[in-house]
Formats: structure tokens, sequence, C-alpha cells
């Protein structure tokens, strides 16, 4: 009955020709009030000289959610140039959570638009998209501050930008759409404007670029602008309007300003704005955008409009501790002159990020194997924790002058929910290195500060530092182990010569000392690394009396897997040792001798020079560092030789196994468990994966192929403290063949 209806008044709106149609612009916003409840706007620009607007005191809107419901003008504005600004208003209840689309469809689009084929026949159709997610926070929707009334010419450049404002905070993203008609579908034979260079929208700014027009005429054109809080869609609203364009010789008015700026929080931002025109029209200059509609401080422009031949005004923000956010606020600048017949707009996007303050007064100190980190007090009150980071070495970079956040190579220690701590301390350190802490703020929509200045400590060489837990480089089939360490260069006088060393094995969780002497190196040949699932050493040193000097950090083996399938040989290893490991070398078996294939600073490899039903050899070695003086270096180490044969085909059912190498068990929902992206869950026969850590302590075996490890120990039942762990799972399943087994290994971050 409503199509049958819509199509009827479209018919009597064509019996009253072009006078009686009007519709030329709409967009739906929203504006959250609590609960389900929110208060809907309704925006329409019409042509003024047309009959139609003075009837339209109501419009009719569907909800979503099964409702519809007249909505009441409350705002009829005329704004010149045969442009009026009609606003309805209504507030709606929702009954529960969900995604909603809201909209309007109205019969009286203009007239002779050229992109839409028998336009008067085809309705105006605009959506909006709500989502009501707890798990999300509430939500307004994204204002449109810049009207969609400016005009253009054939063969000059048009713009707009809608100066969009997210009151959330949230990140902004635009794109083209197709206006759409009846029912919300698609104009059958419409098109984008033609254009001599191009016609397309900005995905970051939202700035819509028309380069240039071909032909006088009217065109409607739409865009969607999206909203996204922390990688997710919240919302988004479209625009449809309506451009005019005419034949003249008039050109664009100039602005002129700098594009971007970026200031700390409580700063003030100040900078002056002009305009002129080739032409020498009198222009009128204009701004809109986010730091006018802050509640706290917004900014400021002397004067509010400025006109003439070179018209100025400044812009001025005291910007404070509520203004830092994730995203840049944008500023959008109007020139717009007044020649005849047509006037044009210029428009220029301004950017402005306002940065968190860093955290001031960070120093480090040793303790023993301990190293403290003190802060003065963080000043902003709407932080919401501290990242505390840490590298080995110490370069102390200086962050760029609008750089937030922290730069690759470090790793995340800790989160600490209490902002208004001031220390930390970084506990059981391997000795003989050096290390660089820094420490940041974060903010609730993920927004990062300044980088703190460096705080560099420097470990005592005071205990036996590991140096290689490798496969035999003199017989590498043989997998047996040298392992090697280097003897302290600051033994405390207490202690009596000689001196002797004790190295305790940790093979696959079972723990055994295998040497006690005066060297500082052994080689283990009980075992073979080739069968080894995790091997890991550490040694003590006593002097004369027995008296326990110090004892090294743990090290690892590498330790090597090799995948082959579909014509490609997956290598992936792991390392868990005290030193930096700088580069890793492969090699192959080609012709009976190994070879070197690549060099890499990932601890993975594929290689794609293989073949089906063929089976290879591989090895790895790694290179590796300390930071202090008076080691050898480079530490190289090398894995034991894994031999893997490629498989054919792919199995009929598709089968993939493959597992994260970071969770983040806060009990959100999301990332909180260990667990697969599995494809062909039916084709497995069998599962065990085991998890431990740096020390080859086991902290959870399970033999379910979704693993679901929630980060706890299964000896204390207690969550382990955020780190890096060690993961072995083997996994057989089903494949063309018959039974197939995938090995993998590697390492999982806890991050909280």
């Amino acid at each position: 009955m409503r199509k049958l209806m819509l199509i009827l008044g479209m018919v009597f709106c064509f019996a009253f020709t072009a006078r009686a149609t009007h519709q030329r612009a709409a967009e739906i916003t929203y504006t959250w009030l609590g609960g389900n409840a929110y208060e809907f706007t309704l925006t329409c620009y019409t042509y003024t000289p047309s009959p139609a607007g003075l009837q339209r005191d109501s419009l009719l809107v569907q909800w979503g959610d099964g409702n519809e419901e007249y909505i009441p003008r409350v705002v009829m504005q005329n704004l010149g140039d045969d442009y009026t600004l009609n606003v309805y208003k209504q507030i709606h209840n929702f009954s529960s959570s969900g995604a909603y689309t809201i909209s309007m469809e109205d019969a009286n689009r203009n007239f002779g638009v050229i992109n839409v084929p028998n336009s008067v026949m085809v309705p105006m159709h605009i959506e909006t998209e709500l989502v009501i997610n707890p798990f999300l926070g509430y939500n307004n929707s994204v204002q449109l501050l810049n009207a969609p009334v400016d005009k253009g010419c054939v063969g000059k450049l048009y713009l707009h930008n809608p100066s969009a404002y997210d009151p959330d905070g949230d990140s902004l993203s635009y794109k083209l759409i197709n206006c759409k008609g009846l029912d919300g579908m698609d104009i059958p034979g419409y098109s984008f404007p033609e254009a001599s260079h191009s016609f397309e929208i900005d995905p970051v700014t939202g700035e819509l670029r028309w380069e240039n027009p071909l032909l006088q005429g009217e065109y409607n054109v739409a865009f969607m602008v999206e909203e996204w809080r922390h990688g997710v869609k919240v919302g988004s609203v479209i625009r449809d309007m309506q451009i005019l364009i005419s034949a003249c010789s008039n050109n664009l008015p100039e602005i002129q300003c700098d594009d971007f700026y970026c200031l700390v929080a409580g700063e003030q931002l100040g900078f002056v704005i002009s305009a002129s025109d080739p032409d020498g029209n009198q222009v009128t200059l204009t701004a809109s955008g986010a730091p006018f509609e802050v509640a706290v401080s917004p900014a400021v422009l002397n004067p509010e409009t400025a006109i003439g031949l070179n018209p100025q005004m400044e812009f001025v923000w005291n910007t404070s501790y509520a203004h830092i956010r994730n995203t840049p606020y944008q500023v959008v600048i109007h020139a717009k002159d007044d020649d005849t017949p047509v006037s044009l707009t210029n428009v220029k996007t301004v950017t402005i990020n306002v940065m968190a303050p860093k955290i001031q007064g960070l120093t480090a100190e040793v303790h023993g194997h301990d190293a403290t980190l003190s802060w003065m007090p963080y000043p902003c009150p709407n932080a919401v924790a501290l990242l505390v980071y840490r590298k080995a070495g110490c370069d102390g970079y200086e962050p760029d002058p609008c750089e937030t956040g922290i730069r690759e190579g470090y790793q995340l220690l800790t989160t600490l929910n209490n902002v208004a701590a001031t220390s930390y301390t970084d506990l059981d350190l391997p000795q003989g290195m050096a290390y660089e802490y820094r420490v940041l703020a974060q903010f609730p929509d993920g927004a990062l500060s300044i980088v703190s200045d460096a705080a560099c400590v420097m470990l005592k060489n005071d205990s036996p530092l590991m140096t290689h837990v490798t496969n035999d480089s003199i017989d590498l089939v043989s997998g047996h182990v040298v392992t090697c360490w280097a003897k302290p260069k600051e033994i405390d006088e207490q202690y009596v010569a000689p001196f002797s060393y004790s190295l305790t094995r940790i093979l696959n969780g079972e723990t055994s000392v295998v040497y006690e002497g005066a060297d500082t190196t052994f080689l283990d040949a009980n075992i073979d690394l080739s069968e080894a699932n995790t091997l890991v050493y550490k040694v003590e040193m006593r002097d004369a009396h027995q008296l326990l000097m110090g004892e090294s950090a743990t090290a690892s083996a590498v330790m090597l897997s090799v995948n082959g399938f579909n014509e490609e040989a997956n290598l992936s290893w792991t390392e868990a040792v005290p030193w930096l490991v700088d580069s890793t070398q492969v090699y192959k078996e080609e012709d009976g001798r190994f070879v070197y294939v690549a060099s890499v600073t990932t601890m993975e490899y594929t290689d794609t020079e293989v073949e089906s039903d063929e089976t290879y050899r591989y090895y790895v070695r790694t290179f590796g560092h300390y930071t202090i003086e008076g080691v050898l270096h480079p530490l190289v180490n090398y894995s034991a030789i894994k031999t893997v044969r490629i498989g054919h085909e792919e199995p009929t059912e598709e089968f993939s196994y493959t597992l994260p190498n970071v969770i983040t068990p806060n009990g959100d929902g999301f990332n909180d468990v260990f667990e697969p992206k599995v494809t062909g869950l039916s084709l497995i026969t069998g599962a065990k994966t085991v998890i431990f850590n740096r020390w080859g302590n086991i902290l959870f075996d399970t033999d379910d192929p979704l693993i679901q490890w929630n980060g706890k120990s299964k000896q204390t039942k207690m969550d382990c403290p955020p780190g890096t762990y060690f993961y072995v799972t083997d996994i057989t399943f089903v494949g063309v063949t018959g039974e197939e087994s995938l090995h993998l290994q590697g390492s999982i971050t806890i991050v909280k």
C-alpha cells in the first residue's frame, strides 16, 4: 500500500511540472538522550520558489524497527539564492540493542536532474545507520555543519566539504555512493557527474572535489560518512545533495593559511586566515568545524565573519586536557566571492592535532637484577592507563615535533590502570645488558601521549652470560647441542678463585644438571635437537668455597618448524634468549649440500622454489649480540635440520589452522583466549598443545584443537603476567592422500 501511494504521489507531482518539485538535499542525524532514546533531526534543503515547500510541515520517517512516524517541521528558514532550510525533529525510543536503518523517502525530487534519468519520477531516499551496542558505548551521529548550497561553473573546480563533526570523537571516513530512490535501491541509470579530470571525495577529510564540470545543469550526488570506534563501525549518515552548474567566467577565491597545526593540550593555538579573489571580487570568509563545537573552551574567530577584498580573521583556541583525542580536529574554511550571476566558493581544510603531554621526570635505578622506574605524577585526569615500555640497548631517540606513541622495537612491559602511579619495578633482568625505558599515557579512545624521555640502565656483568645454545655446526646431522657461556667481567672481590660452573638443561619440561666444571663450553651429545620440542639451558657460577656467585638468564635453542603444501615450504622458528637477535640466515639442501637462500629479520620465511611431492631439508642460523662491550659478537646459533615433503594438492574440504601471536585476557570479550583460526575442523583427528614460559616450565597443555587458553597457569590457577610465552602445537588431519600432520611452534605475548 505504501509503495502504491508513493507512486500515485509521484504521478501527482509530475502533473504540477517542475514548479511543484523542490527537494534539493537532505540528511538525517541523531543525538543520544539516554537509554535507547534518541532525538532525530531530518535536515532538508528545498527550492524556495516551489509551493510544495510550504505544504510539507511534516515528513514520514521509517525508524528501522518496524515503526514509522510523521515528524514535525520546527525550522523553516530562507537561506537566499533559492535555498530554504527545513528542519524536522522527533524523539524515538528503541526497544532493544541492535542495528537500525532510519530512512526518509520524498517524492518531490527536482525535475531535470542531468545524472538522474527522469528525475521528477524518482523519489529522494536518504538513510542513517544507528548501532545500539552496550559494549561499544552510546553514540551520537556525526553532525554536518556545512550546508550543501554552493554552486559551480563549467570548467571550474567545484569543492564541497560537509565539515563533519563527531561529538564522541570517533574516527570518520567518507565515500561516494549512488543516489538512492524507491525503497532505498540505487537509482537505475544513475551515474556520477562527468568531469574533465576527476570526481572524487577524500576518504579522510571529506572534501568532495569535482575537477571540472563539463555541462551546465542540475546534478545530484550522495556520499556516506561512516563512524569508527576501536576499528568497529558504529554508525553512518548519508547526504544526498544537488549541485547547480552554470556557464560563467568567474574564478575561485584563494585562501591563505597553513594546512596543519599540532600542539600540546593546555597550549594556545592562534593563526591568521586570509582570502583574496583573482577577479577582484569581494570575499566572505567563514569557518566551521569541531573546535568551535566542543563543550569545554571552544575555539573562537575574530571576527566570526570577515568580508572585503582581502578579508582576514584570527583563529584562537585555548586547548585543555579535555580536547585530547585519537583523531585530529578539522576546521573547514569557506571563502565565497560575490560575483554575478554565479558566486563561487573555495574550501580549505585545516587539520589540528591536540596531543597529550609527555610524562616528565622519568628515571631508572638498578638494584641487583631489578630496575626501578620513577616519574612525576601525570597531570591529565582523563587518562585511563600508563604504558611502560622497554628495549635492549639505548638509542635515546627524540620524537618528531608532532609525534605521539612509541616507535617500533619496544616491548610493552605492563599497563598500569592506576594513572596516579609514579613508579614501576622491572624484575629479574638478564645481566650484562643495557636497557632503555619509556612511559606513555593512554586515553579512552586509544589516544597516546607524547613519549617520555628515555631512561637507561646498564646491569652489572657480574654473572655468567649464556652465548650459545646451538646445533653442532661441525656435525649438523647429529643434532647434538653445543652450549657456551662467558665469564663475568665484574667479579666481587669477596669471591675466591678457582671458579666453577653448573649447567642445567630443561628438555621438554624435564630439568637435569648436565655439566659441572671449570670450562665455559659443553657439548650435550645425549640429545637430538631435531626431536626436542623445547630445549633451554642456564648456568650457575660458584667460587672455591662453593658460594653461589650468580646465574645466567635462560637461553633456548633455535627451534625450527617447516610445513610444506601447495608448492610452498613455510619455515618458522623461535629463540628465547637474553641477547638481541639481529637476523637469521636460511639454508636449503641442494644436490647433497646446503646452500644459503635468504637472510631475514623476522622469525619466518616462505620458500616458493619447491615442487609438490618432493622432499626438502632446511636449517637456519641466527646472528645476535649483547648490548655491552667485551662479549663475543656476533653470536651465531644453528637450528636442527628439518625435513619436509611438499603436499601435492589441497583436500576436498579446505583445511587451514593458524594461531595468533598476541592475546589480551582482560574480560572484554575480544581476544581473551589463545585459539586458532581454523577451517575444516571436522578433518582434525588429533591435537596436542603445550604452552610454557622462558624457563621451559609447562603452564598449560590440552588435547583440544581449539586450545582456549585464557592466560592462566594450570598449576597456580593465577593469571600469567604480561610477557612472552611459547607454544608447541601438533595437529593431525585427514588430507587427500590420507592422514597428514601439522607442527606449529612459536611465541604468544600476553598484553594487559
